[in-house]
């Protein structure tokens, strides 16, 4: 039971740092408007499924380019 309260506490964590990442980069960002909107909504639901992303290559590959 420890173990599963300490993997939603780290998922919890990870979700907000990405998404406080995510919007970072979508306040700070030159793009025009309609690309950057699509690309803050498609890293905020990567925010939310990161653990499974961990699980295959392309899921961490996707992770580290944002």
């Amino acid at each position: 039971m420890a173990f599963l309260r300490l993997a939603v506490i780290i998922w919890v964590f990870g979700i907000i740092a990405l998404a406080l990442a995510a919007t970072s980069s979508y306040l700070y960002s030159s793009e025009a408007q309609p690309q950057r909107s699509q690309r803050w909504v498609s890293r905020l639901r990567m925010a939310l499924l990161w653990p499974v992303a961990l699980l295959s290559a392309g899921g961490r590959a996707r992770l580290r380019r944002g």
